[in-house]
């Protein structure tokens, strides 16, 4: 289900909204000199609002644009943001700032995923209603994520907490009915009538469609594992008790299905529902099992002796007698014998023939895995979607006319979490009448599993106000595939298979264009905090209970040793940390430039702040601010700007200074579009800081090449810290005596366009200078041809005969030489 509140503006925490004591550049025209904490404080005051309705106010003006559909998993509303979530939304928010800079019309909504077991089992826990519960943390998410300056589509999402509006309609055929054991339940053993998805035909499209996603990285052998081979089939037996149809039908899968006509048995599970009841089905069933040896069952299969040795080796200890329908030729290859009309064919084109013919005759027949079974989508609990079908004692099970959705879940008196739904007891609600002999009938009393809600939403978000569909084929259209989806790993396996599912299934009802609902997922690491543990025990300690003063932590009562590990952030191993707690500490920009500088997305994060991530983006927020400080006193001074006044050394400098913001923008680009290792794209800015933070005074004034690259610095800084690269560009943009037209456009930093590199940057060189470390120090540099400078062997020939080889290498013992496949540079790794 999708859930949200509609557009408003955004709330603010108050430390959010206190008035500044001073003013900013932005308030009084006057540039403070450094960036300390209560400037810092005072940027994120005065742009955290603003930089939120400039969003809203642009995604209304830019429909005419290319689309890009930036979606971050929905989250379950627990209450409170953990930082888990600021860094797969900080993600989100970057990649959107990013993509509407390059002049896309971006998509970024948020909702929630609010039906489910969690919710209610908390609500019971503290006797409220499992509305008032979720529609509470809702309320509170909304204004965390508000306080962390997210910027999403508020506006797409529509609130349907209770009803599936414009929900999706699954009386396609997809849906049936089952009944089946759960023999887990404490009571024992008893049989519930069941839902499931009929999902088996769309399993191996599924999998072949995985050869289409070249952008699944590390996600598609996942995929693939979980669903299994796809290379036999199901297929339904009609079951007969002494001649006469039981109703019933076995469904037994084979490998094999080209020799079906050699079938010796079939294996049924113990648990399979036809075995237990009182029908004369398990009566005939049991009677036809043969007390045998033990042997690996997995699932109901149809054995077939000539196509597995193990298979006729158990039908020869049964005492089983079969027809053999494989016949080797002298060439190797087999036909078919005693097997009807497909008597003489190959075993390939009679598996072809074979499965065509038992889906002709409704029986089966279709590529699937013997791993994977229809979609169990019931469950018998109270919150959750609840499921369109009435129970006619005439009629059987009647879906809900399309004319009567939504079905709205009702009010119940109590919730237990034990016993039968509760929904039985909405007497008004559960009486109604069958839609089609308009006789007495029941609702459907069990309601989906969350998944089922998880599994589509994202069409959702495309057309979320439509009150008579789930969307528009048109507007689907033009927002699918998702560009970019964001989530955990955790997710990978089972809410990706549904996801896309449901989005196969949907293209062939014709309802979108697109099979696959998401080009490119991006699936972000842990966020893992440092656990101490009594190793007797097993028992998590706060700090508080600890004592760091020697050598090794002990806990502080008893003395004990403590297993000291990074894990997971949660409230149960006393590891977990408030998001808000930063946020007060380090401020918005900080925390996004930690999450996004301290490693790669997919990879976990061990928060320390002791490390190098947060000091090194403290400082290099100041650096950037210094910048801008450095260019405004040296236009604000007495001499007038002038290129022509630079010296040969002077403009060297700046040609350097134009070559560095151009391969900044190369690399910066790359990691956005590419890889998304916003890390190395952060590293990079800092490179150009580092370049620009050295350049001589007399180029800083005179030359539009430091102009030009600052400019270029603080837009590409802006998705990763708007807040802090909004004032810069307010101080840079009003700069006196502009040398350039970069600084004359209109409006802030993140409505500025995404920098391009300049044409003659782009026009090749036949050489190019490669950077020469030894054991990973610089030492210079070394000018090599162009076309050998991915060729390991022939750079570090070139670089030894070298004059710089000669003086630094000749002498020395070189154990290994690395050269960078992204940049121009090789390291030496020599003996000291």
């Amino acid at each position: 289900m999708l859930l949200a509140v509609c557009s408003r503006r955004p709330l603010l925490d108050a430390h959010l909204i206190r008035l500044s004591v001073r003013g900013l550049f932005s308030e009084s025209g006057v540039w403070e000199r450094d960036y300390k904490a209560e400037t810092r404080r005072r940027v994120e005051q005065w742009w955290h609002g603003r930089i939120q309705e400039q969003w809203q106010r642009d995604a209304a003006d830019q429909s005419s644009r290319k689309k890009f559909y930036v979606l971050s998993m929905f989250p379950y509303p627990s209450g409170r943001l953990h930082m888990g979530h600021v860094r797969v939304y900080t993600i989100s928010d970057t990649i959107s700032h990013f993509q509407r800079m390059r002049g896309h019309q971006v998509l970024n909504p948020m909702g929630w995923d609010a039906f489910g077991l969690p919710a209610e089992n908390a609500a019971i826990e503290r006797g409220l209603d499992p509305e008032d519960w979720t529609k509470s943390n809702i309320e509170s998410m909304r204004k965390q994520l508000d306080s962390l300056g997210l910027c999403f589509n508020w506006d797409r999402v529509s609130e349907s907490l209770h009803s599936t509006d414009g929900g999706l309609d699954l009386n396609f055929g997809v849906l049936h009915h089952c009944i089946s054991i759960l023999s887990y339940l404490r009571l024992g053993a008893r049989v519930l009538h069941e839902w499931l998805l009929d999902s088996l035909f769309w399993i191996s499209p599924l999998l072949d469609a995985l050869a289409d996603l070249p952008e699944w990285y590390g996600v598609k052998s996942m995929q693939a594992n979980w669903i299994g081979d796809c290379s036999g089939c199901f297929f339904n037996h009609i079951m007969k008790v002494d001649g006469r149809d039981s109703g019933e039908v076995l469904a037994a899968y084979t490998g094999s299905p080209e020799a079906v006509f050699g079938a010796a048995y079939v294996s049924v599970l113990p648990s399979h529902r036809l075995l237990h009841g009182s029908s004369a089905l398990k009566t005939a069933l049991l009677r036809a099992l043969r007390p045998g040896r033990e042997f690996n069952c997995f699932t109901t299969t149809k054995s077939i002796p000539d196509s597995s040795e193990e298979e006729a080796e158990l039908a020869q200890s049964l005492g089983l007698s079969w027809i053999s329908v494989l016949k080797t030729e002298q060439d190797g290859t087999q036909t078919l014998i005693n097997s009807d009309e497909f008597t003489g064919q190959s075993r390939a084109e009679a598996f072809n023939s074979v499965t065509q013919k038992a889906r002709e005759r409704n029986a089966g027949g279709y590529l699937t895995s013997a791993k994977l079974r229809d979609w169990l989508i019931s469950r018998q609990r109270y919150w959750g979607t609840p499921i369109p079908i009435v129970h006619c004692s005439a009629c059987g099970p009647v879906p809900v006319p399309v004319e009567e959705l939504p079905v709205t879940l009702p009010k119940v008196s109590s919730l237990s979490g034990k016993g039968a739904s509760p929904l039985k007891t909405a007497q008004d609600w559960l009486r109604c009448q069958c839609p089609r002999c308009k006789g007495p009938a029941e609702r459907e009393t069990d309601t989906m599993d969350t998944f089922v809600d998880s599994s589509w939403y994202y069409f959702r978000y495309t057309d979320p106000q439509n009150p008579l569909r789930p969307f528009e084929h048109s507007r689907a259209d033009h927002w699918m595939p998702v560009d970019v989806y964001i989530g955990g790993k955790e997710h990978a396996v089972m809410h990706l298979y549904y996801a896309r599912f449901l989005s196969h299934f949907c293209r062939d009802q014709g309802m979108v264009s697109h099979r696959e609902p998401f080009r490119k997922l991006l699936v972000q690491g842990l966020i893992k905090g440092q656990t101490f543990r009594v190793a007797e025990t097993g028992q998590y300690l706060t700090k508080e209970d600890i004592d760091f003063s020697g050598p090794e932590p002990i806990q502080r009562d008893s003395g004990s040793r403590l297993q000291v590990t990074w894990e997971k952030m949660s409230k149960s191993k006393q590891n977990g940390l408030d998001p808000q707690e930063v946020l007060q500490q380090y401020g918005l920009d900080t925390m996004r430039l930690y999450l996004l500088y301290a490693a790669p997305p997919e990879q976990d994060i061990l928060w320390d702040v002791k490390t190098d991530a947060i000091p090194g983006v403290l400082r290099w927020q100041a650096r950037l601010w210094g910048l801008i400080t450095k260019l405004r006193a040296a236009r604000e001074g007495p001499e007038t700007p002038n290129p022509s006044v630079l010296n040969k050394r002077e403009r060297s400098e700046a040609r350097k200074i134009w070559e560095n913001k151009n391969y900044a923008i190369t690399q910066v680009t790359g990691h956005f579009t590419e890889d998304f290792l916003f890390n190395a794209a952060i590293s990079r800015l800092m490179g150009l800081t580092n370049t620009l933070s050295v350049t001589s005074s007399r180029v800083v004034l005179h030359s539009v090449e430091f102009e030009e690259a600052l400019a270029s610095l603080c837009v590409m800084a802006a998705p990763m810290c708007p807040h802090l690269a909004s004032e810069l560009w307010a101080g840079l943009s009003q700069v006196r005596n502009p040398l350039g037209s970069v600084l004359l456009g209109k409006g802030s930093v993140l409505q500025q366009p995404w920098p391009s590199v300049d044409p003659e940057y782009l026009q090749t060189p036949d050489t190019l200078q490669l950077s020469v470390r030894i054991n990973n120090k610089a030492c210079g540099s070394v000018s090599v041809p162009r076309e050998v400078a991915q060729d390991a062997q022939k750079v570090q020939e070139l670089v030894l005969n070298s004059s710089l080889g000669a003086r630094l290498l000749s002498e020395r013992v070189i154990k290994k030489a690395i050269l960078s496949p992204r940049t121009a540079l090789i390291n030496f790794l020599v003996d000291e």
